[in-house]
């Protein structure tokens, strides 16, 4: 059990994410741990439910900033939470402190030696001797698998309506018009922190379909729900939840569909307990993964249990491939309820392991998909590096992994944690259907090796899709946006396959060559006329670029010779 809980990892994202505080002066931890000792005292005097709401409210507006509407309605769904946990802490060996409650990786680390934990791999036995990854002979069947990531959709957006809101989702019907037409929310969609349309989600599923309609299997990679945090409900989040479902259903009617959680569709947002712990039910989310199971379960046969149970499963695409989808909210900073115990949340890294064997022992390769990528500063160090470890021990059967949550489109590399210099696998980053934060919308279509007898189902290549927002806009309703393929990721850098060890050398040729660093910016913000009019510095470029070699080392980029 964790003796710490990370109130303010609720201010940190949902306020600092889209305030800029990530970016703020050096004392903010002091800062920060100064609020929460407040906010802490008061609970722990024995404060009512309505003085705990009102001194959290008192912080977010004062110390963060934020609109007072949105602290209410963010205090009323989070002061449970934070109540109960302090509670259930006093009096144990490891009460709550508020020297850590404002962790968040690399804005506030947190050192504290109790956060350690290791999982117990021997049952899965040593690793085998690694293989060297190789291209499949020329003329072997391929397949297409459509990733979909991070609609964030709001079925509020109104066209014409307030883009430049104050808060940090605008575009909404609730926010009345546009106060001049330079502020008013495109038809397809908005740079300026908005979230997808209806009709927008649509029209991609419908391109999306059109021009692909011979997919093997499709993943939609989590985040079904608006940034408007502080309007959460249950019925809410049911209705949209379901809507998006249906929608990607009817697109895709006799396709695999494997979708898994992001971090907003529970309620609060971010904030997922797994079904086992005895906490009480108003707390839980149980709602989410029962909807879950009911659609997932019914799409994917054997899977309703452990979606009941965490919201993860393991699907066979066909006896040579496994598809696993991780529910790695479990590993997310601002889920506070690690804070009470985060030991392998309901169990599901000791589950992968197992289901890893299960797969090493029938031969089988494996793809594994969830929302946070590695190395993510939303990501807990111990958790992700425990991860680490089942990778590195199953390398010879992962054969790629895919994530969404960043809105960014970009590549990560695993290496070998016995012979660091080794390149194992590599996970995928796949960009964002919304336009939130200065991205053009986009889709990816991954050319896979197989099926058949031996096939290695490794990625061959990738294809970005996207549109233009500014130019679709500009086009108006009447007429579709402009779908064309941004970039194929062999042709983009060169590069004669996709197997790890050409995309190390293509990092490490990268790193000398700011040409090449300018190329995988724009892709990162899928050419975003925003992004892109704001640059990328020096050291932004080879930020970017060093975190595709941070999996291993989450500090160390002296693989690359910047």
């Amino acid at each position: 059990m964790m003796n710490l809980i990370r109130f303010a990892a609720l201010f940190i994202v949902l306020f600092a994410s889209s305030s800029g505080l990530q970016d703020g002066p050096k004392d903010f931890c002091t800062d920060c741990q100064a609020q929460m000792h407040g906010l802490l005292d008061l609970i722990v005097a024995g404060a009512t439910r309505e003085e705990v709401v009102a001194k959290y409210v008192d912080i977010s507006v004062n110390f963060f900033q934020q609109p007072l509407s949105a602290s209410e309605g963010l205090a009323e769904r989070n002061v449970d939470i934070i109540i109960y946990v302090v509670g259930e802490k006093l009096g144990t060996a490891a009460p709550v402190t508020a020297e850590a409650m404002c962790f968040f990786n690399d804005l506030c680390p947190n050192t504290d030696p109790s956060y350690d934990w290791s999982l117990n791999l021997d049952f899965v036995g040593p690793k085998p001797t690694p293989e060297i990854p190789q291209l499949p002979i020329d003329g072997q069947p391929t397949m297409e698998v459509l990733q979909i990531t991070d609609i964030h959709i709001d079925p509020t957006y109104t066209p014409g309506n307030n883009a430049l809101c104050g808060f940090y989702s605008c575009c909404r019907a609730s926010q009345g018009a546009a106060p001049n037409s330079s502020a008013a929310a495109g038809y397809w969609g908005d740079y300026r922190g908005c979230d997808m349309p209806v009709h927008a989600l649509q029209n991609l599923l419908d391109q999306a379909a059109q021009n692909h309609p011979n997919v093997a299997y499709v993943m939609f990679t989590g985040d079904v729900m608006d940034h408007a945090n502080w309007e959460r409900t249950a019925e809410l989040n049911t209705d949209h939840f379901t809507l998006v479902m249906n929608m990607l259903r009817q697109a895709f009617p006799n396709v695999p569909i494997l979708p898994i959680f992001g971090n907003h569709e529970s309620v609060p947002a971010n904030r997922v307990p797994p079904s086992e712990w005895n906490v009480p039910t108003n707390l839980k989310n149980e709602w989410l993964f029962q909807l879950a199971a009911d659609f997932w379960g019914q799409w994917l046969p054997g899977t309703a249990d452990s979606i009941l149970r965490g919201g993860f499963y393991a699907y066979e695409i066909n006896p040579g491939l496994k598809v696993i989808a991780l529910n790695n909210n479990f590993c997310y900073t601002n889920n506070w309820w690690l804070a009470y115990d985060n030991v392998d949340p309901a169990g599901q890294w000791a589950w992968l392991a197992q289901e890893l064997l299960l797969s090493e022992q029938a031969a089988q390769k494996v793809h594994i998909m969830a929302h946070i990528p590695p190395g993510s500063s939303t990501a807990w160090d111990v958790c992700h590096r425990e991860y680490r470890r089942i990778i590195d021990r199953f390398q010879n059967t992962v054969k790629a992994q895919f994530h969404g949550h960043t809105h960014n489109d970009h590549f990560s590399i695993y290496y070998d944690l016995d012979e660091p210099s080794r390149a194992t696998t590599l996970s995928f980053t796949g960009g964002s259907a919304t336009a939130y934060k200065n991205y053009n919308s986009n889709y990816r279509i991954y050319q896979v090796d197989g099926p058949y007898d031996g096939a290695s189902y490794q990625i061959l290549d990738h294809t970005t899709w996207f549109y233009n927002l500014t130019e679709a806009n500009l086009a108006g309703p009447d007429v579709s946006p402009n779908w064309q393929i941004l970039y194929s990721f062999k042709e983009a850098y060169g590069v004669n396959s996709l197997l790890p060890q050409d995309l190390d050398a293509l990092a490490i040729r990268m790193a000398q060559d700011v040409s090449l660093q300018e190329q995988y910016y724009r892709y990162y913000v899928k050419t975003g006329d925003p992004s892109l009019e704001k640059g990328c510095d020096q050291a932004c470029l080879q930020k970017i670029v060093c975190n595709i070699v941070k999996t291993v080392n989450t500090d160390d980029c002296s693989r690359l010779p910047f």
